[in-house]
């Protein structure tokens, strides 16, 4: 049985300190395992098919355990005849006489080279996946889901630019300049952070995505990486939502005592230019364009205008066919808007909130 077993079959004699173990038997599975004929190895010792890569920390425990007359069980790279490496795993079982002492050791031998690289396969896999559901994470605490999406199929940076319809947000803590003056650095860090953090929270809400934080600014965009007949109107609202939200925080900052805060959106809907810009080794995603320009523009402007949101007439006129003329009531028209470091002026509609704070 032992001749024809699949596995291969290794008995020595019972010294187990160096030079020993003694082979007395190998079966011919042993041979087609390690390339070593049995007339080669009767009388020398398993330590033939060691190597530089052997773990050679597992024989200690090998012995004591033997020692103790218990079987053991390992697992390391052994060496075949000609050289090559093999994952082996194996048993050893002592043989006792009717005294109980042991005078053989049988061990029962298996090539798992196969499992073993299957098995690193898989935790390579899983390690990848894991280090690849972590840099998602990490995308989105900055991104929208759909942004995040788009982000982790690209498989190379600087890959081509497209050019789409959508609406570009803008929104700006007003009097940061001040405020970051007489600030300590860390509160100043502390309040872009509550605010980036709830501001985020309303633009996901509505659909958008963030494309960066600029200083005190957020750019968001609607209608990325898919656009929708709603992208206008849930622009429009989104701002609406955004000057609640920053209602909200103030009243929370007047309970703990600090000072209110405002902040001047500009909206408007147009063609921008969306991809990678830096190099192969830094990559930032962002869109450009005069809809960009013209929105960044228009949030200066609620300074000067005294007001909270301004809105170009390209995104009212693409509310309006999307079917959300409706979100538009809340909104004035202003008239033509020069915008400076454009030729043409852009037709603005506008809005104050009644609860804004001075400055505003």
């Amino acid at each position: 049985m032992i001749e024809a077993a699949a596995e291969s079959v290794l008995i020595t004699a019972a010294d187990l300190e160096s030079p020993g173990p003694t082979i007395v038997y190998a079966n011919r599975a042993f041979e087609r395992m390690t390339g070593w004929r049995r007339d080669e190895v009767i009388g020398r010792t398993p330590r033939i098919m060691q190597g530089p890569l052997t773990d050679h920390r597992i024989f200690a425990d090998m012995r004591s355990t033997l020692h103790a007359g218990e079987t053991w069980h390992g697992k390391t790279v052994n060496y075949k005849k000609d050289g090559t490496t093999f994952w082996m795993e194996w048993s050893i079982v002592p043989l006792r006489d009717r005294n109980g002492e042991t005078y053989q050791y049988v061990a029962v031998q298996r090539d798992v080279t196969a499992r073993v690289e299957a098995e690193r396969r898989l935790q390579e896999s899983q390690a990848a996946r894991a280090a690849a559901d972590k840099a998602r994470a990490n995308l989105s605490r900055y991104f929208s889901p759909g942004l995040v999406a788009t982000l982790a199929a690209k498989d190379q940076p600087l890959g081509p630019v497209r050019r789409q319809d959508l609406a570009v947000l803008f929104a700006d803590i007003v009097g940061f300049t001040k405020l970051s003056e007489h600030a300590a650095p860390e509160h100043v860090i502390d309040l872009l952070r509550q605010a980036h953090s709830w501001m985020g929270r309303i633009i996901f809400q509505h659909k958008g995505s963030i494309e960066g934080y600029i200083g005190d600014s957020v750019m968001a965009l609607f209608g990325f990486p898919e656009a929708r007949d709603s992208d206008a109107g849930n622009a429009i609202a989104c701002a609406y939502d955004l000057l609640a939200g920053m209602d909200k925080w103030n009243r929370e900052r007047s309970e703990l005592g600090q000072t209110p805060i405002g902040i001047g959106i500009g909206v408007t809907y147009g063609p921008v230019v969306l991809g990678d810009v830096g190099t192969e080794d830094y990559v930032e995603f962002t869109a450009i364009g005069d809809t960009v320009n013209t929105a960044s523009r228009l949030q200066e402007a609620t300074r000067t205008l005294g007001c909270d949101l301004v809105v170009g007439r390209p995104l009212v006129d693409a509310a309006r066919a999307g079917g959300n003329g409706d979100i538009l009531v809340r909104l004035s028209h202003h008239g033509s808007l020069p915008i400076r470091g454009r030729s043409q002026p852009v037709d603005v509609w506008t809005f104050a909130n009644p609860s804004s704070i001075d400055g505003t």
